[in-house]
Order: C-alpha cells, then structure tokens, then sequence
C-alpha cells in the first residue's frame, strides 16, 4: 500500500478566522488530523480550531508531548507520537498534524517532522504556513512592525539568555515570545534600552475568548500572567500610534 501524504499545519493562534484557505481545503480532505497537547495541558488550541471548521471529517487524534526539561524526556514524546503518525501514513492515509502559528517557528511539529522522516525516509511532505501571534497582534493594532531599514529579532522569552544585551541593544523592535516567567524583568530591560513606552504591546490567549491586550510598561505589568504570552516592543512608536505625531517618525529617506 503506498504512503499516505504528511502535512504540517499552522492554524494560527487560535481565531478559527485567521485559518488560510489552503489551510482548511487540506483539513477537509485528509483523513487524520493530529494534534499537540502537553502533558499538564487542559486544551488543545490548535484542535480547537479544527473543531471550528465546517466539513472536517476527518479522525482527530490527540499527541501528547513532554514539556519536561530532561531532553531524554521529550525525546521520548517525539519518537512515541511519530510512530503513531507513521501508523496512519503505512496505512494510506493522508495526515495532518496542526500546530499554533506557524509550524516551522518554535514549533513541536519540525521534531514530529524529523521523527516521522526517519522513521519514512520516502514519505511525501507538504508543510502549509500559518499566522503567527506577534503578526495578528500587529494586524489587530495596525501596528508596523519593521518600516525602511529597521530590524526586527524574534526571541523565545522563556530562555535565560532572552535579556542578553546584544539582543536588546540591536533590534528597532522586539518580538518576546512566552513571557510569562520573567515579564517584569522583560520590561525592566526594555525600559533599560529606551523602546518606547507607547511602543510595547502584550497580549494574552490572543484569539482565545478569554484574549488580553494592554499597552505601556504599567498597563503590561498589572496584567495577569500567562503562558500563550508576547509583548511586541518598538524602539520608538510609528506615526499614528496612541500620542505620536507623523512629524516624530518621518523617514529620512521619504
């Protein structure tokens, strides 16, 4: 029996609304649609917008990963989920494994992908881009999120390195990404390395019906904390944000 085909899937961060066309005509015709959850985990975002999706017929299957930090650990989550996915694609089916945001940025799928190809090397793959957080945060504050020549570093704020100075210092805007453990010293650096008071934006669950934003180093730092987590920083704010005026942003190069 021939193979069937592996797809990765970003969903996006939880509004079934930003789910791409091309997203949803291959979760209407595959035959499985895994999902990730973690081990402590009480829902599943990226099923929860599959559920959303008018004519998915498809089996839905739950893959549960370790968080832990031992790597042997995780490891172990990686290799158990794909050789359940591999079951499904030795059997002929089609599969599609959904992921929140974008599956090839900071995402379980690309080590499901690495397991699953090892275990497969002839497997047909197809991975569909999603809408990534910071990206509808942006949208929704019809924030720039990089004008001209300015730079823009993405960083996993849930690591120890993520207020190094290099990285701070470099950037015309941040992206931190789970900010929830360290937010307050998040913050502190920013202020450190001048962006913008105006400038920083967090959000919470965005998507989700329980979604928070708040703008501003106070209104940031009295919100609650949460895991699905990010603040967007701008080293100065673009013309038409909250108290700027066009004259304070204007390009050089206009």
């Amino acid at each position: 029996m021939a193979l069937g085909k592996f797809y990765g899937i970003g969903v996006g961060p939880g509004d079934p609304g930003l789910l791409t066309l091309k997203a949803a005509a291959v979760l209407r015709r595959v035959a499985v649609i895994f999902a990730a959850t973690g081990a402590n985990s009480r829902e599943c975002v990226s099923g929860s917008v599959v559920e959303a999706l008018d004519g998915c017929r498809a089996r839905r299957e739950t893959l549960v990963f370790a968080m832990a930090p031992a790597m042997a650990d995780r490891r172990r989550a990686w290799q158990e989920n794909a050789a359940r996915v591999a079951a499904a694609l030795e059997a002929g089916d089609d599969c599609a494994f959904v992921t929140i945001g974008d599956p090839l940025l900071y995402s379980t799928y690309t080590y499901l992908l690495r397991e699953v190809r090892r275990r497969l090397p002839a497997v047909a793959v197809e991975t569909i881009p999603g809408i990534t957080s910071f990206q509808a945060l942006a949208a929704a504050n019809n924030l720039p999120l990089a004008e001209d020549r300015e730079t823009m570093t993405v960083i996993p704020a849930w690591t120890e390195s993520c207020l190094a100075d290099p990285l701070l210092a470099a950037a015309d805007t941040l992206v931190l990404l789970k900010t929830y453990r360290r937010r307050d010293a998040i913050l502190a650096a920013l202020r450190e390395h001048g962006f913008a008071d105006q400038g920083c934006l967090y959000a919470s669950r965005l998507g989700l019906p329980d979604e928070r934003q708040a703008r501003g180093y106070e209104a940031i730092a009295a919100e609650p904390e949460s895991y699905l987590s990010l603040i967007i920083a701008r080293r100065r704010p673009a013309a038409g944000e909250p108290g700027v005026a066009a004259e304070e942003t204007v390009d050089d190069q206009l």
